[in-house]
């Protein structure tokens, strides 16, 4: 999807390069203008094609157009999309539990990418899956879609910089303290496994969490993870001895829930174009509670 941006230059601006207003401005990444700079009409001032080191002037008509040039292979296969937000730039939903968000091996027609892909199809549209917020496939709740490179190397660079808050609910075995926070690095111990550990060895990681309810020895929880690291809730809850109903890497697999019992619960995030802050939450929380919901 093409997506295209106009800026009238200001006084301010006079006599910057088209270069340093877009990257040195924080408008678009240098991965992003290597990419349109050499398209005809990747950059345009005041209707004309121009150089990145053409000078700017007060009033001046900026126009950047970046293409989609990543057409996905996905197959599309039609199916519920629970679309919580949705506008040029981003795409949000709610993703079920039991739904892996790519195609895999055994996967091929039953992802949110190719739920993804027949929306959009049958509109009409090109697309290319730029997933900003992987869940596990048996983890439910808010999922970040990018339509465009833009937006996802945004995303990206908040995601590393630890600015983008998420929220997860989910149960856990055991009376967990009204609040709590984990700092304990996370390690990889061998490559041939996905399981993570605490480790001095590991990357930095914090989790914070409180209480909600608890009910015959299980525990409804929030967390806030600081830190993006692989596995983060499910090997933090684990170690502390909390472990996620449900989760069979990490806890007992005969606790008698089907999945590690966690929930994408709400993500806040500066929008990528417009620089406002946006929060997003789900509204499918009842996923948390398929064998627990008497109980709860």
């Amino acid at each position: 999807m093409k997506r295209r941006f106009e800026f009238i230059i200001e006084q301010s601006d006079e006599q910057k390069t088209v270069k340093s207003f877009l990257v040195g401005g924080g408008r678009i990444s240098l991965t992003c203008l290597k990419k349109i700079k050499f398209a005809d009409d990747g950059i345009l001032l005041n209707g004309k094609r121009v150089f990145v080191t053409e000078k700017l002037k007060t009033g001046d008509l900026l126009q950047i157009n970046i293409p989609d040039d990543n057409e996905s292979s996905v197959i599309p296969v039609k199916g519920k999309l629970d679309i919580l937000y949705e506008d040029e730039d981003l795409l949000i939903v709610d993703k079920p539990p039991y739904m892996p968000v790519h195609p895999s091996k055994g996967h091929l027609e039953d992802s949110l990418a190719n739920i993804v892909a027949s929306f959009y199809s049958q509109n009409g549209k090109t697309f290319a899956f730029r997933c900003v917020t992987r869940l596990d496939k048996n983890t439910s709740g808010v999922v970040v879609i990018a339509k465009n490179s833009f937006a996802h190397d945004n995303l990206r660079k908040q995601l590393i910089a630890c600015s983008v808050e998420k929220k997860y609910r989910a149960l856990v075995h055991g009376t967990t303290n009204d609040y709590g926070t984990v700092d304990a690095p996370i390690h990889r111990p061998d490559e041939a496994t996905i399981k993570r550990e605490v480790s001095s060895e590991g990357a930095p990681a914090i989790t914070h969490y409180k209480t909600i309810k608890t009910v015959n020895n299980i525990s409804f929880i929030e967390l806030t993870p600081e830190t993006g690291r692989t596995h983060q809730i499910r090997v933090h809850m684990s170690y502390i001895g909390h472990p996620l109903c449900g989760d069979f890497l990490y806890g007992d697999e005969n606790d008698g829930y089907p999945r590690q019992m966690l929930h994408a619960y709400q993500i806040s995030f500066q929008h990528p174009a417009t620089k406002e802050k946006i929060t997003i939450e789900s509204k499918n929380d009842k996923w948390m509670f398929e064998k627990s919901e008497k109980e709860f």
